[in-house]
């Protein structure tokens, strides 16, 4: 019985992939190199796949640097990506040059590597992270960019969320786990619980997002044009959430449906501003919680929560003045690999691989400065799709999947760790902060496509025009 569910799970695969190549005629092939990434991204790393797919919970922090075959894929994946966009047309130049702040985290980070007690280890990690925008460049250098974007999204859903269905009902060896406490996890297709639930959290806005391109698309809907398959994937992915008891994930998610969904006043220009401002109004009421307590314990319990965040603050009483250079941090993710990140873990008597908080590990790796830069990045990103949102329509809801995806990130990285750590939060993050100049890339494909097309191409993305 599980062979013959998983064969017909892999048909099932199949059949709503080919129908998706066959619906977005737009989308290249080239835009299988990021949805690769996001696939793999999203479940386990290719070397875990090769030598069987089971998970063991219990590394020491930053995790080790790879297998030979996982620096093989993202090194063909980052080279294969840079190639690409690049004969398309993209200058680089003009890309760096539209995203200063983003260049700022970069910059700072690179430089950290100077006191890093793992210098080497700390560089790699940079050049992976920083590698992400020539992926991000083959999306942005389609045809139709938002189309090749929801391809990404919805065919990593169609592969995933009915995988891990599979892997949950007949593999539990291969979709459970147990935590350093003894318990068991479900994880699905991925290795840890929280990481089934940010998969479906990251995949259901793109679903939704898709779902409603394809009902506007059609004045009289018909019944045979809903898109029954995404809803399917939807109600999966309700289950796995639900599976994964990730409340965190569980909350982001729907706030980031409500965001998407909205319409009317809800998407006024006030609105979006307030919603920006109270996301990042945030992670200052979590580092006050204790004199906030009364403000905060709403927002906790409702993430399901207590005040320590589920021990969550053991951890960070950890983090004092003296723990790192306050300043200038340990260097970029070195410090759950050192002996600051083993005495923690050691203290704890247990293994401690992440801070459980992004805004933590970032003042980790980069002190109050790395805070600042990370700060002037948000701010700055978020007040830009604000920008956009109060200059420009928005028929295609991208910039309110922008708006929607930064909130979900910055709300997501007060109990987990995602920020600046290669993962489907921050590689979708990145692809909703950047500007990308597409302006030679359009001008190229227009030559080659009928001109009808082209102008219906969204506007958003096309900057400094």
């Amino acid at each position: 019985m599980p062979t013959l569910a998983l064969f017909l799970c892999l048909a099932f695969i199949a059949w709503f992939v080919v129908r998706d190549c066959m619906r977005r005629t737009s989308v290249s092939a080239a835009v299988w190199i990021p949805t690769a990434l996001l696939l793999i991204l999203g479940s386990r790393p290719v070397s875990l796949w090769a030598s069987g797919g089971r998970v063991f919970v219990g590394e020491m922090g930053n995790e080790s640097s790879g297998s030979p075959l996982d620096l093989l894929f993202f090194v063909l994946v980052l080279v294969g990506s840079f190639v690409v966009a690049s004969s398309r047309g993209v200058n680089w130049t003009k890309v760096f040059a539209a995203n200063g702040a983003l260049m700022l985290f970069y910059l700072y980070f690179a430089i950290s590597v100077a006191w890093s007690g793992d210098p080497v280890g700390s560089l790699k990690r940079v050049i992976k992270d920083f590698g992400l925008l020539f992926v991000i460049g083959v999306i942005f250098s389609e045809k139709d960019p938002l189309q090749a974007m929801r391809a990404v999204y919805v065919r990593c859903a169609f592969v995933l969320l009915p995988l891990s269905v599979v892997f949950i009902k007949y593999f539990p060896q291969y979709s459970r786990a147990f935590s350093v406490a003894g318990d068991v996890m479900v994880t699905g297709v991925t290795t840890q619980k929280n990481s089934l639930g940010e998969i479906v959290m990251v995949l259901t806005p793109f679903l939704i997002w898709d779902s409603l391109e394809a009902h506007r698309s059609h004045a009289k809907l018909r019944w045979s044009r809903l898109p029954w398959d995404r809803a399917l994937l939807l109600l999966m992915g309700a289950w796995l959430l639900h599976l994964s008891q990730s409340k965190t994930a569980l909350l982001c998610t729907l706030v980031g449906a409500f965001l998407i969904i909205r319409g009317g006043w809800l998407a006024s220009r006030t609105i979006n501003a307030l919603v920006l401002l109270g996301a990042l109004s945030l992670p200052f009421l979590l580092f006050f919680s204790q004199q906030f307590s009364s403000v905060i314990a709403p927002i906790v319990q409702a993430m399901g929560r207590n005040m320590t965040f589920t021990g969550r603050t053991d951890i960070w009483n950890h983090v004092t003045a003296n723990t790192v250079n306050p300043l200038f941090g340990a260097g970029f993710w070195n410090f759950w690999g050192g002996p600051g990140g083993y005495a923690i873990s050691q203290a704890m008597n247990t293994v401690i691989p992440n801070a459980h908080c992004g805004y933590v590990d970032i003042y980790l790796d980069g002190g109050m400065i790395g805070l600042v830069v990370l700060l002037i990045l948000l701010v700055t990103c978020g007040r830009r799709i604000i920008r956009y949102l109060r200059l420009r329509p928005d028929p295609h809801r991208y910039l309110r999947v922008r708006l929607a995806f930064l909130v979900i990130a910055i709300v997501y990285n007060l109990s987990e760790s995602t920020f600046a750590r290669v993962g489907p939060i921050w590689f979708t993050a990145l692809l909703m902060m950047v500007d990308f100049p597409v302006k030679a890339v359009a001008r190229k494909v227009a030559t080659r496509k009928r001109a009808d097309s082209f102008i219906n191409q969204p506007p958003p993305i096309l900057v400094n025009q």
